[in-house]
């Protein structure tokens, strides 16, 4: 395999609807640490005038929506739309974010070096997580995976008869995707994460995490449920705000003591990355109706009604 020429080798595709201030976090931050990547956005037919102008700004084909003229819903969910993303994609490597991460610090030639290397080592390997690890999750990370300082990854054993193989961490949305090899295994994308987890088990290896990771979820987003927001949630906007908490970008000397350190110092986000917003609460939440447990336990009640 010939050498992931810096960025010019990954396509970044950007799964977008109604929140215009996050995509445009997000769609800066990769410019910033990726400008040479290909970047498009699927955007669900988005219907916020904010969000819609800003589409209007970008360049040509670099917005993907739906065909409202197809008969269908107007909207062509996540999945469908990481389909279209995965059948166009052009490049050695497809990362696919959504309108609520952030590429967190500069890439250089050693990432994409590594990038390669964990890909040519396993040739059933098909996705790379990218992503920082969740602080609330450590404990389930620290059971299933092992630092493997050689190949500057953590992983899940590769054995069949290792006791958790069957539990093998192999997808997630948000990750690397090596665009060919998942062609030939003729991968489709299924409805849910659970299903493409399945899936990913089924045809391919482990799914290794990148030792020296690069994005991260914003904490703190707004919560919408089939396209509409409930009570909790629009009280969370009012009390949390609209502004994405933003990550610092990571600086030069940040990233080299990262990529030094020893692997048994995990990269759990809220050991190496600083929200903008000091108020933001820590460990990390994900859903603004997190940031308050009344809000939490009012979405809570909310959802259990809307389900009878």
């Amino acid at each position: 395999m010939a050498a992931t020429d810096l960025n010019g080798d990954v396509e970044v595709a950007i799964f977008s609807y109604n929140r215009p201030a996050y995509l445009k976090n997000c769609v800066t931050s990769v410019q910033r640490h990726l400008p040479q990547a290909r970047l498009r956005i699927f955007d669900d037919n988005s219907d916020d005038p904010e969000l819609i102008a800003y589409l209007a700004t970008l360049p040509d084909g670099t917005v993907v929506q739906p065909d409202k003229q197809s008969g269908h819903d107007r909207h062509g969910g996540l999945y469908p739309n990481m389909q279209r993303a995965f059948d166009s994609a052009t490049a050695r490597y497809l990362l696919m974010l959504q309108d609520d991460t952030q590429v967190v610090r500069e890439l250089d030639q050693s990432d994409f070096d590594a990038i390669d290397t964990v890909f040519s080592e396993d040739p059933n390997c098909a996705f790379l997580a990218v992503t920082f690890l969740r602080g609330a999750r450590a404990t389930r990370y620290h059971r299933l995976l092992t630092p493997d300082t050689a190949r500057g990854v953590y992983d899940t054993p590769a054995l069949p008869d290792q006791p958790d193989y069957a539990k093998r961490i192999a997808y997630f949305d948000i990750s690397l995707w090596h665009v060919e090899r998942l062609r030939e295994a003729q991968w489709q994308v299924q409805n849910s994460e659970h299903d493409n987890v399945l899936q990913a088990r089924a045809m391919f290896s482990t799914m290794p995490h990148l030792a020296a990771p690069f994005v991260f979820h914003v904490p703190e987003v707004p919560v919408y449920r089939h396209r509409t927001q409930t009570l909790a949630a629009r009280l969370a906007r009012r009390i949390v705000g609209t502004d994405p908490k933003r990550f610092v970008p990571m600086t030069s000397p940040e990233v080299a003591a990262m990529k030094a350190r020893d692997l048994s110092h995990w990269p759990i986000a809220e050991d190496f990355l600083i929200c903008a917003d000091p108020k933001v609460r820590r460990p990390f939440v994900y859903k603004d109706v997190k940031r308050h447990w009344w809000l939490a336990l009012l979405s809570k009640l909310e959802f259990k009604l809307r389900r009878r």
